[in-house]
This record gives C-alpha cells, structure tokens and sequence, in this order.
C-alpha cells in the first residue's frame, strides 16, 4: 500500500543562499537562487542545453535538512512522472522495431480485462484519455489491502468516461504499459528502459539508483519536502513496484541532459517521425486537446505539451517539484530538479529561457513599475466571491476566496491589462485617488469587482 508519512522538522531560510559549483555567478544563477528563497525550496538542481549540447549545470541549497547535506552532481532526486516520459521513449523504441503499434489494443497484449477495457488503446492510455478509473487515490491505493487487491478492485469499477473524450491522469494507465513492456519486450519494464535508454546514454547514477522511488537505500539521494501552511515536513510516499511505470525513477539533472540530448540527437529514436509522435498531443473526439492547465494545455505520449503560436514546448514534469522543457524551435531545453514537493518549477522555466530566448518577455509579461503595481493591491469584492491581489517581487499574484484556492502570477500586457498562465484568464484594473475597479474576463464572461481595502 502506498503510504505518506510526514515529520515536521525545523528550518533555517539561510541555507537557501548556498550555491554549490565552481563557476563564477551568473544572471541564471542570481535568479534562481532568489526563486528559492521566494518559493523557500531547500535544494535545487539545473541543467540548460543550448542546439543540443549542455552548457550550463549547476546545484544549489540542501539536498539533505536534517544532516546538512549540500546538493553536489552526486545528488539524485525522486522525478516521480517524469517516468512517465521515459514510458513513452519505451514504446515508441517497441514501434520502431515493430513489437507493436499505438493504435493497438491493450486486450491483444494482456488478459483478463473487463469488458469496457476491451476496445482502449495504448496511444489512450499513454496520452491518458482512455476514461481508465484510478487505482490510486491522492495517498493511497484504493484498497488497504495492498497492490493486487487495488488491481482486482480497480477492474470492478466504472469508466470514469468514454475512452478519447476526456484528458483523466491516472497511474492505471501506466500500470498497463507497464505490464504491455514486459510483456512485448520479454523483459521488465524496469530492465526494458534500463538497457535502451540508461546504459545506452551513460545514466550511471540513474541506473543505480532504479525505479525504487523513496524505498530501499539510494546513495547521495536528496530527501523529499512539502509545506503544511508554513510548517516545512518531510514526506516519503511507498510505491509498489507495478506503480513504477508512472513515477517511480530518481535521477540528476546531468543524466536527464545527457538523456534529453540523445532524444533529441536521434540515439534513442532513430525515425524523426518516431521524435514527432512521441511529441503529439492527443485530440480528443471533439476535436480539441487538454491538459493540466493554460500553460500545460495538452498531453503527448508521456509528455506535456506546452501548444502556442510563439515558443511552444513540451515538458516532462513530476511530482510537482522537478521539469524538462524543450523548445524545439529554439534549439533550447531547461531541466530544474527541486526536492520540495510545490515548487512547480514549469511554472518559472519560461523565465529561465528568457535569458536565451530574446522575445520570451513578451510570453512572461512586460515591466511595469512597482508604484503602478501597488495601486492595484486589496480585496475586491465581486457579487459571488471576493479577490485578494498581491504584490511581491513587482509581480502581481491573486487569490480567490473559496475553500482549496492557491495564488498565481499575473503577467503584464501593459500598464494596466494583465493575463494568467495557468488559468484562461485576463485582468483589467482602472485606478483614481477616489477608487479602484478590477475586471476579470473568463470563460467568456466579464466580472466586475470593487476595491474595498
């Protein structure tokens, strides 16, 4: 049974001012150094490649609170769903060699499926939008009993929808490549992505350290960490082996450079075209794709797609503290490795690729003056529900009222109108001595709020 434990442990912010190689300091490194101490991330790691070759590394802060233990290129994180990623280099290496095709069906490689499981296939279950329930629930399997009583339980159930008309994220899905793996290859999964991809690209760290997440002893492996309100805890989530395919690897982010450098050099995947279905998101029978949110707005086989009409990408993202993003136009690709769980870091790698990337300020927002900004910040109060804007790091955050609501980044297209990433949102303010008025226009309504404080 997956289990999540947590101790609270006590922590000095000093440790963030820690930065760990030889190198001179530079822009990347001041910025991300004082994105830490924002977002109080203990360690970090970062990789940039630039037309395929690895120009930058770097560590920074504590891979290890309790001991005192700096974040080295020893250092090895957990990337939880960014396993995803090397599933889908997996399969697509087992359709280049024609093992098998995307449009398969899952029942011609495994038995004994439900009925309604009969007619998905494994480009669905890649993509997620085979309408598979979770076996998983947010900490648990579904069933206390363990991994096979949770795989029995989780055959019982409904469709969660009708297979390619909605995007469902769900480790069932992964199971089942998993199981398709082993069951093509004649090998492991594990022992499958070990030998065509690790050992092929020289991941010796991260063949060592194998799918084993947070289980077993993992030499140089950074502890994983969370908030609660503003308590710091660790955290060790217990994934059974047959969860692994959907997070189960650790790795540096020199490897997952080396790894993402011969993805893209044609080592891994010999047929360009293999490169650009991989890359693909998944239409949906409406016609449309989706993802997690604005930002990430549409999912491939294993990746993240990141689709707009200026510098798209796809990511590889994981447990929401580690990232790959490559832009494919822009020969550019940013790995950040992070071991606090809410570090998001594919939420700030586009601010990163503007330092290569000359026009990505415009994706990022323009400049506007803090004494603008400052204007804008209270409560406004809307006929249903009451916004709080606020101003930190001359960048404007909001906050819904509502039970579960986070912050997010406003990004300015000028002085005054302000758009959101990872929502489908945009934000006018009007501002004089007397008053101050928000509008917020989404999906495809205009509301109106007053400033009251």
């Amino acid at each position: 049974m997956k289990k999540f434990n947590t101790r609270i442990v006590s922590v000095s912010i000093a440790f963030l001012s820690i930065l760990n190689f030889s190198a001179n300091a530079d822009e990347i490194d001041d910025f991300l150094l004082k994105k830490m101490q924002d977002k109080k991330i203990p360690g970090l790691q970062v990789a940039i490649i630039k037309n395929n070759k690895i120009i930058k590394t770097a560590n920074y802060g504590i891979a290890n609170i309790q001991d005192n233990i700096a974040v080295t290129d020893n250092t090895v994180f957990t990337i939880n769903s960014m396993t995803k990623s090397f599933v889908g280099v997996a399969i697509m290496q087992l359709v280049e060699k024609g093992k098998l095709a995307l449009s398969d069906k899952v029942s011609s490689y495994i038995s004994d499926l439900p009925d309604a499981w009969l007619g998905i296939t494994i480009k669905q279950l890649l993509t997620n939008t085979s309408g598979l329930p979770k076996i998983e629930l947010e900490t648990s399997l579904i069933s206390p009993k363990g991994a096979e009583a949770s795989w029995g339980l989780v055959k019982t159930l409904p469709l969660a929808a009708k297979a390619n008309t909605q995007f469902q994220y769900t480790s069932t899905n992964y199971v089942l490549l998993g199981k398709i793996i082993t069951q093509v290859s004649g090998k492991s999964f594990t022992d499958f992505i070990t030998q065509n991809q690790l050992t092929k690209v020289g991941m010796k760290r991260t063949e060592s350290a194998g799918f084993t997440h947070f289980q077993g002893v993992i030499p140089h492996q950074a502890r994983g960490y969370t908030y609660f309100g503003n308590e710091l805890t660790t955290i060790q989530y217990e994934f059974p082996p047959f969860l692994r395919a959907a997070a189960g690897m650790n790795s540096n982010v020199k490897e997952i450079a080396q790894w993402a450098v011969a993805l893209q050099g044609g080592q891994l995947l010999s047929e360009p075209s293999s490169l650009k279905e991989l890359w693909s998101p998944a239409v949906l029978d409406n016609g449309k794709t989706e993802g997690f949110d604005r930002l990430l707005n549409g999912y491939a086989l294993g990746w993240q797609v990141i689709d707009r009409v200026e510098h798209p990408a796809v990511a590889s993202v994981g447990g929401d503290r580690s990232a790959l993003v490559i832009y494919p136009e822009d020969d550019l690709s940013i790995i950040v490795l992070t071991n606090l769980m809410g570090a998001s870091p594919q939420s700030f790698i586009d601010e990163i690729a503007e330092f290569y990337i000359a026009d990505m300020a415009v994706i990022n927002g323009i400049a506007v003056t803090e004494g603008t900004l400052k204007n804008y910040v209270g409560h406004y109060k809307f006929s249903e529900f009451s916004i709080e804007v606020m101003l930190k790091d001359n960048r404007l955050s909001f906050l819904a009222s509502g039970e579960g609501q986070e912050p997010f980044i406003l990004y300015a297209k000028s002085d005054t109108h302000f758009f959101a990433k990872v929502v489908d949102l945009q934000a006018s303010f009007k501002h004089n001595d007397a008053t101050s008025s928000l509008v917020i226009h989404q999906g495809g309504k205009n509301y109106r709020g007053t400033k009251e404080r």
